[in-house]
């Protein structure tokens, strides 16, 4: 990795963590704003085997009409490895179309016009491929506060790179993410527990097979830029796309906005 791409990367990501942001899923559930949101969760985690962190946000391009543009990037960080390399770095923009089921909003439909992910390498180790999706997302009430979210996607996957074509085995045609909120009483001003679970296998649909990643996010303290707790632990394949096809176990915490 050349020197300009490991400052690149480390701006962009001291700004993203900077970045205010309250809770994930009420964000995601709030009404459509023409700035920046978060969209995927922001994190940076030190454990095993790696040093794992994410930045994400999306933005509505039209006013008046709900077609937005994502974009994520993980990084697999060997922080404490001589010259402490970042081993992968996945780029994921997408661009899609949000449509409301009820109002207020806790039900919609998003339809992923098109989603890229690759790892900007080249030569053997470049990773690459498209997907076009379908996304619902729910809310169901728990209780005063606590509340059921959970969606479920499917893609049709297209362009892969010569290198990562038999990825369907390891990362799926689905992905589902169950998470419960705010359920540990008033002291944690946010918390959340998530699932997310994807399939694999020959079949493409196996959820054992695939990956299951469980998060645990909690925030104490109030205010706009207090971080979050974040505990993680990963097992499965396609943690990342550079060795997608080796089985990992990550256990992992840090911070979160």
């Amino acid at each position: 990795m050349t020197m300009l791409r490991r400052r690149a990367t480390a701006l962009c990501l001291a700004t993203f963590l900077l970045w205010p942001s309250p809770s994930l899923w009420a964000d995601e559930g709030g009404a459509p704003l023409v700035q920046l949101q978060q969209y995927r969760p922001i994190y940076l985690l030190l454990g095993k085997p790696d040093v794992k962190a994410q930045i994400s946000f999306k933005g509505q391009l039209l006013r008046s009409f709900d077609l937005y543009y994502g974009y994520s990037q993980l990084m697999i960080w060997d922080l404490f490895e001589k010259s402490s390399p970042f081993r992968d770095i996945n780029y994921n923009p997408e661009i899609f179309y949000r449509i409301h089921l009820s109002r207020p909003t806790e039900r919609w439909l998003d339809a992923g016009l098109i989603e890229h992910e690759s790892n900007g390498r080249d030569g053997a180790a470049s990773r690459s491929w498209n997907r076009s999706y379908l996304s619902f997302h729910s809310k169901n009430q728990l209780g005063a506060k606590t509340a059921l979210w959970w969606s479920l996607r499917a893609w049709f996957p297209y362009g892969y790179h010569q290198d990562n074509a038999d990825i369907l085995q390891y990362r799926g045609l689905w992905e589902a993410h169950i998470a419960l909120t705010e359920f540990l009483g008033p002291f944690f001003k946010i918390h959340e527990l998530t699932l997310r679970i994807y399939g694999g296998g020959k079949s493409h649909v196996n959820p054992l097979q695939g990956g299951q990643e469980l998060t645990f996010r909690t925030q104490v303290a109030s205010g706009a830029i207090t971080p979050a707790i974040v505990l993680q632990v990963f097992h499965g394949f396609g943690e990342y796309m550079l060795n997608y096809r080796d089985e990992r176990v990550g256990l992992r915490a840090g911070l979160g906005f």
